[in-house]
């Protein structure tokens, strides 16, 4: 079903409506940890979701030794992330249940709308870009004086919204969020990864990202 056609204005109320929503994959199923997951995008209204749907999809730790389904660990990870007051998609419904198809996820969340990703920022002049650097370097000191890691920081997962010359930022992609055993490597970690995969800064604007991650770094733990 194309994304564009509505489907009335009726929000599913439940896990089974959810899962049977009609919808454009937008990422489609894929074997991964024994199961499988996929992303799918459904207007309801005026209104653009994205249902990331899993079967046997299972994240293995000390605390979950027999599996927990990774969108339910992205689902605690936005909660988290809201409340350090960064902006990340709004979740609408999370569910999951065992049944005889294994253990099957829904994560549903509201598009960020007005948002594009970092590595889609091309064509900025140089004051913009120096703001650009700045203001994601802040969002990450935030994210990592909290001792959280990102752990896949590329261009396409960091989004910008301009509001006149500021920009907002928020992040997704949240399913492999974790707290490293040493806090040190998470900020260490999601800079060298989003360097590597980023190409619109320059040196010196990178300096800038890094200086404001730093700056925000001393701010916080001096409060």
């Amino acid at each position: 079903m194309n994304a564009n056609k509505r489907i009335g204005n009726s929000v599913p109320a439940d896990f089974d409506e959810w899962w049977n929503a009609p919808g454009e994959w937008v990422e489609e199923p894929n074997q991964r940890r024994n199961g499988w997951s996929g992303m799918m995008r459904l207007r309801i209204g005026a209104r653009l979701y994205y249902i990331k749907k899993q079967c046997n999809h299972l994240f293995r730790s000390l605390r979950h030794p027999f599996g927990w389904p990774t969108a339910s660990r992205e689902y605690q990870n936005i909660l988290t992330l809201k409340a350090l007051g960064l902006i990340v998609p709004e979740p609408v419904f999370h569910g999951a249940r065992r049944n005889a198809n294994g253990f099957e996820a829904l994560l549903v969340t509201e598009e960020l709308s007005g948002f594009s990703a970092l590595s889609d920022q091309t064509g900025l002049d140089l004051p913009a870009r120096e703001t650009l650097a700045r203001e994601v370097g802040r969002i990450l000191g935030i994210l990592h004086n909290a001792h959280l890691q990102h752990s896949c920081l590329y261009g396409k997962h960091v989004m910008a919204r301009w509001q006149d010359a500021m920009p907002e930022i928020a992040l997704i992609d949240l399913e492999k969020l974790r707290r490293p055993v040493l806090p040190w490597r998470a900020a260490r970690h999601d800079l060298d990864q989003l360097k590597r995969h980023q190409f619109i800064w320059s040196e010196s604007e990178w300096d800038l990202l890094e200086q404001s991650h730093r700056h925000d770094l001393r701010k916080e733990q001096e409060r």
